[in-house]
Formats: C-alpha cells, structure tokens, sequence
C-alpha cells in the first residue's frame, strides 16, 4: 500500500483482493434470466452465453467458499402489478429485453438456478432495478461486516453487472471484476462494457482471483500493513 494524501490506497490487486475484507457479489443468477422456458427466453433473448455460465459460476462460487471469501447473493425482482416499476422504468425494461416482467416475485424465474442458491447464512439482497445498490440494503450490509472491496460475477455484463460494478466504486469500495464468470445475450454489447471497464476498473480471471486467494491462505501474500 501507498500513502496519496494521508490515506493508504492498494497498490495492486493482490492487495485488494485481500480475503479480509472482500465479498464476491452473484448478480442475477435466477431461472427466469438464465434457463430455457424463462422470461427472457420467452421474450426471444438470446441465453446461449447465460446456459454457458451457469456451471462456471456454480464452480466459481465453491471455490470462493472454500477459501472462506464472503459471498452475497443478489436478486432481481418485480413485484405484482408493476408495483416496483415506474413509467420510465417499464419502458427501460421493454428496450432491454422486450418484456416489461422479468422475474415476478415468487415465481419460477425469480428463484435461483440451481448450484448457485444461497447457503445458510449467507445474505440474499433483493432489487428493483439494474444496480444492486439503488434502493437495498447492500452498502449497509457490506459495511456492516468490513467489506471494503467486491468481487462480481453473474449477468448481464452491459447492464446488471456493470451498473453495480460502476456503483459499486462511486460508492467507495475497491470492485473486481470477474470476466469470465459473467455474460450478456449480445456478445458485442458484452465486450464492449468489458472493454470500457478494463480502462477504469480492475478486470481479471476467476484463475487470477483464485490463485490471490490461495497465496494469502497459503502465506506468500499477507494482509496490507496500514
């Protein structure tokens, strides 16, 4: 760590993955988004990648656990009605997909697809919108147990993803991305926000982020010394 204007600042990734303080954020991995006979499949989105994804996470979210990483599973939902969407928001969420109901709270798309369900005693945050911070719980959450950096993995990478990962920064906590653990329907679109967050942001392997992990646990990295 480096000290820029009286405060210490992680100098490398390694620093910020520190396994004390960080949390992997699951973004949406539920069976309306990410399955055959889903919403969005029924919409005509193309799930090819998200189908691709799901057992890479499933491993990715296991191997976190075992290396005691935090892991805080998020949620979207609609609740009846349109109750949750305002005018703007239902025409937002017509562009995006072509359906104005993803994920009706207590249905079979709102549940999560299997392997990636929450253990005991691991938080579920729920949304209403792309950003996992707009309107929840989750900084206070986060705070609450001294996170001070997450890690993302999920879908969708040009719109759920990178709307929490941006958020996540603006609201002062170090944010990792996982690129391979994370996919869009429109492979351009999916590339193109990979591209705008590796100038901006931390953008690494599930290997990379692993292999930290391991180095800590196995003592060849250690926590930064403020």
């Amino acid at each position: 760590m480096r000290k820029i204007h009286g405060k210490l600042v992680c100098e490398s990734v390694e620093e910020v993955l520190n396994p004390e303080w960080t949390a992997v954020l699951a973004i949406d991995l539920q069976k309306g988004f990410m399955l055959p006979g889903g919403s969005v499949d029924k919409a005509g989105g193309d799930i090819s990648a998200m189908v691709e994804l799901i057992p890479k996470c499933v491993e990715f979210l296991a191997a976190a656990r075992g290396r005691g990483i935090r892991i805080v599973h998020v949620r979207w939902v609609d609740l009846p009605d349109g109750a949750s969407d305002s005018p703007a928001w239902l025409r937002s969420k017509g562009l995006m997909t072509g359906t104005t109901e993803f994920a009706l709270e207590g249905s079979w798309d709102a549940e999560f697809v299997a392997g990636c369900e929450p253990l005991p005693g691991e938080p579920v945050v729920t949304k209403h919108r792309s950003s996992a911070f707009t309107g929840t719980n989750l900084e206070q959450l986060l705070r609450a147990t001294g996170v001070q950096a997450v890690a993302l993995i999920g879908e969708q990478t040009p719109g759920c993803i990178e709307a929490t990962f941006r958020d996540a920064a603006y609201r002062d906590f170090y944010n990792v991305l996982i690129e391979d653990r994370i996919a869009a329907r429109d492979p351009e679109l999916h590339e193109a926000s990979l591209k705008v967050q590796r100038a901006r942001h931390d953008v690494i392997t599930a290997e990379k982020a692993l292999s930290i992990w391991d180095g800590y646990r196995a003592g060849r990295l250690l926590p930064p010394n403020p």
